[in-house]
């Protein structure tokens, strides 16, 4: 079978996401492509047949989701979205994919319309979560609106789900989804990253929403006796932070105390999945991340 993967080039979370099922289909024998974009498109361009597409420009700063001000910054986004089609059209055609997967990118409905073929939607927005908020705010109903619209116009939607959940609809609820990793011998893997002490992480993830969060964070830690080692983020806070993508995170991950991290998907799915405490601070009006921040709670303190 042959997958086509339209993948937002924003942040870290969905490119390991769509990494890790296309290492899956890979073991079955199946072929990938990717359509991508900045972090996406650099992420996989040396390792698969990837294609550059025009994608989201974000304001992140601060630590609130700016829904107005993200409008105004991808106005021109449906005419790019078509560019996209147009440019890639014929690579895509020539690769002839049997079904469209896409994370989390609504071009993929456009161009599945074209060639005739079949999509797929994975996101972590759940409606049902959306309908227990109490009074959301209007910002936070558009953004849903805009959602729901594509998952509507999607053939089927996959949602990674913290519970089991009953399918309806074209929304399937599937288990997490993170990445394989061998846990090893904890001394070796401290030894190896030259640590003394188990640290705590700051993950903020590929954007800059968490920068005066860590900021903050790091002005604190001068209180404390601990190791504190920050991740993410495109802007640099001191010598403990690892910007941009880190490739020995899951080994930070396996060693550390605990993580302080914004509410995305993969972040948390790692902390559970290696069954650490988390301190999580979900961006303000950013509305996946504030249903994931509902769920995560018993399992995480949510700020």
């Amino acid at each position: 079978m042959k997958v086509l993967f339209v993948v937002t080039g924003f942040g870290f979370g969905d490119s390991i996401r769509a990494e890790c099922i296309i290492e899956e289909l890979k073991s079955k024998k199946n072929e990938a492509m990717i359509l991508g974009y900045d972090f996406s498109y650099e992420h996989f361009k040396k390792r698969f047949k990837t294609l550059k597409m025009h994608g989201y420009s974000f304001p992140d700063y601060g630590l609130e989701f700016k829904t107005v001000r993200f409008l105004i910054k991808n106005l021109h986004l449906p005419l790019k979205w078509f560019l996209t089609s147009a440019e890639n059209m014929n690579e895509i055609k020539k690769f002839n994919p049997d079904i469209i997967v896409s994370d989390f990118e609504p071009v993929s409905n456009l161009i599945a319309k074209k060639i005739r073929k079949k999509c797929v939607t994975i996101f972590g927005y759940d409606p049902e979560e959306f309908r227990k908020l109490k009074n959301p705010k209007i910002r936070m109903r558009i953004q849903a609106r805009y959602i729901e619209g594509i998952y509507k116009n999607s053939n089927c939607v996959l949602i990674p789900s913290y519970k089991k959940k009953r399918n309806f609809g074209n929304i399937n609820y599937v288990n997490l989804i993170v990445r394989k990793f061998k846990i090893k011998n904890k001394k070796n893997v401290m030894k190896k990253l030259g640590l003394k002490k188990e640290p705590f992480i700051v993950m903020l993830g590929g954007s800059n929403y968490g920068i005066e969060l860590a900021k903050r964070i790091k002005e604190l830690s001068k209180d404390f006796d601990e190791n504190f080692i920050f991740f993410g983020g495109r802007n640099k806070i001191s010598d403990e932070h690892f910007s941009g993508f880190n490739e020995n995170y899951l080994e930070y991950l396996s060693v550390c105390k605990g993580i302080i991290t914004l509410a995305g998907g993969l972040t948390l799915s790692e902390g559970l999945a290696f069954k650490k405490p988390m301190l999580v601070f979900p961006i303000k009006n950013h509305v996946e991340q504030l249903i994931n921040a509902n769920l995560i709670r018993g399992y995480a303190y949510v700020a």
